[in-house]
């Protein structure tokens, strides 16, 4: 009897001191696991994640740096605002003035019979009914200028010069060749329909605004990924915790295995309680496999969000967090406050405020487009000629006989001035279209109104909830506290029970197997609540501040 004694109190003192033994295992590898420096952290990253096996230490704000810097769902949202704006700036590209010119050069021969051909050509007038005389033409013309629309107004201008020379054996013209040119200043107003809400200017507004909306949508983005983030890498410390514990839970009921084979041996207990102790063992081994595989994908998860393409199908690098789940501040929670921050904060009521205004500007367009067309048109310019006399010809003016000189008189009292003004209307009859448009306009107007409504309510909901669950992650890691430390004495009892031989290992595992759901609601109830803290700072759109992270900065393309 008392070597049986000293063999059951040796035993469960090991099942006693060994959580302890292993907690210091744990301690010293995790020590060793911090000590890698960060120059290993850099260059595991600057090839590319490669494989390899090592420890890299990783606080919750460097996860968050290298995320923003590698992370391909932030990279991909990178590119929305600057295509947007350069969409904004396609936009202004309408009140860019226009160049333009073209040239066409023809000839033509034109048979003619009439007296009045052959008298201006020398013959009499009787024989003029039976002559035939071919009128050849060369005519060379070209334009060029440049034109545009003025921002806002609506209105359009036009400065254009015409050149032309004409080579004709015809009686009619003095000069053989003639050159003519002409310098026109033309201009265009809208005084209804048009008028400031046109499809150039409207389109530079409501671009804008789709801008600044892009920008609210990758602030949306990037405080999306930083909450994935931050709750990736609670995960992580919350496997890689349940591991231990799933670590100790099999080495303790391994010992108290050999504890009762030893019983066995010495006939003090029967196969029953063996093959118990046995089963107990399969069990806490079946669930070593399942939390070191939720480890390992844990792991897989955060160096997806961490570094993007550098995580490979060989990678080996394993991430050992350094922040501790159990350094949590209490927080005293203000509902109205909370909400009043994302009031302010919040980039989807920013960009549903956007949509808003964009559609009254598409309101304002459709209206004017309702209106009849009531346009002022006016050119002022001057006329120019030169060219060379024909035999036998008297000229009427003195001209020059060069291309050159038939701008000689522009702009000037002895240039030929030519100008106009003119008035267009129209209106379509029933102007569906218009109307219609308005009806539409206001529909969208509408919508995007209680769109916001909707998205406000869903975050005061958002609000309610994350406040709710933080407030209750608070009480839970103090309940589960509570049951750790009562299930912790009551293994500790029941393991006295065994050394005095008043329990069995079948009760000692139970009592072992309440610790570890114990323990595992403790690692659960702090993952909880670092997940609800960051839930409630995405709630109230402050978690880019509380992490230091300037969206300018994070913007730029890698």
């Amino acid at each position: 009897m008392p070597s049986r004694l000293l063999r059951c109190t040796a035993l469960t003192a090991l099942v006693l001191l060994l959580p302890i033994r292993l907690e210091a295992d744990d301690m010293e590898a995790e020590t060793d696991d911090t000590s890698v420096s960060t120059s290993a952290a850099g260059s595991a990253a600057s090839a590319g994640m490669s494989a390899s096996s090592q420890a890299l230490a990783l606080s919750l704000a460097e996860a968050i740096r290298l995320g923003i810097e590698h992370n391909l769902n932030v990279e991909v949202e990178r590119h929305a605002p600057l295509i947007a704006y350069e969409d904004s700036q396609v936009a202004w590209g309408a009140y860019d003035p226009e160049l333009f010119a073209d040239y066409q050069h023809s000839s033509s021969e034109t048979p003619t019979a009439n007296v009045v051909q052959s008298f201006f050509a020398g013959g009499a007038p009787a024989a003029a009914a039976n002559q035939v005389t071919i009128i050849r033409d060369r005519i060379g013309e070209g334009n060029s200028g440049i034109r545009g629309l003025v921002p806002w107004l609506g209105a359009s201008y036009g400065l254009a010069y015409n050149g032309k020379s004409t080579e004709s054996t015809s009686a009619f013209n003095a000069l053989f060749p003639e050159y003519r040119s002409t310098l026109l200043a033309s201009g265009s107003l809208p005084l209804l329909k048009g008028l400031v809400w046109n499809q150039a200017w409207t389109q530079v507004k409501t671009s804008a605004y789709f801008h600044e909306s892009s920008q609210e949508n990758f602030k949306t983005a990037l405080m999306d990924e930083v909450r994935d983030i931050e709750t990736g890498y609670w995960a992580l410390v919350a496997t890689r915790e349940q591991e231990r514990v799933a670590i100790k839970s099999l080495e303790a009921s391994r010992a108290l295995l050999d504890q009762t084979e030893t019983q066995y041996e010495v006939g003090v207990v029967s196969r029953v309680e063996v093959v118990e102790a046995e089963a107990g063992v399969a069990e806490r081994d079946v669930n070593l496999i399942r939390a070191s595989n939720a480890y390992r994908a844990a792991q897989d998860r955060l160096l997806d969000l961490v570094y993007g393409t550098r995580l490979q199908a060989d990678t080996q690098v394993r991430v050992n967090p350094t922040d501790k789940p159990e350094d949590y501040i209490a927080y005293e929670i203000d509902n109205d406050e909370a909400m009043r921050k994302a009031e302010s904060n919040r980039p989807e009521l920013a960009a549903a405020r956007k949509e808003v205004d964009r559609n009254k500007i598409n309101l304002k367009f459709a209206k004017n487009q309702r209106l009849p067309q009531l346009d002022i048109e006016g050119a002022y310019g001057y006329q120019g000629i030169a060219g060379t006399e024909k035999r036998g010809v008297a000229p009427f003016v003195a001209l020059g006989d060069d291309y050159y000189a038939t701008d000689d008189d522009f702009l000037s009292d002895d240039g030929a001035l030519q100008w106009s003004v003119k008035g267009v209307f129209s209106y379509p009859l029933g102007n569906r279209a218009g109307v219609h448009g308005v009806s539409r306009s206001e529909l969208e107007l509408r919508r995007s109104k209680t769109r916001l409504t909707q998205l406000y309510q869903s975050i005061v909901l958002d609000v309610r909830n994350s406040a709710r669950n933080l407030d209750s992650a608070q009480q839970g890691i103090e309940a589960a506290e509570r049951r750790r430390i009562a299930a912790e004495e009551q293994f500790r009892a029941e393991s006295i029970r065994l050394e005095q031989g008043e329990s069995t290992p079948f009760d000692v595992l139970q009592r072992e197997r309440d610790l570890v759901d114990a323990e595992s609601q403790k690692i659960n109830a702090l993952q909880v609540y670092r997940d609800s803290v960051a839930s409630l700072h995405r709630a109230q759109g402050t978690i880019l501040q509380n992490h230091n992270i300037s969206v300018e900065d994070a913007s730029s393309l890698r």
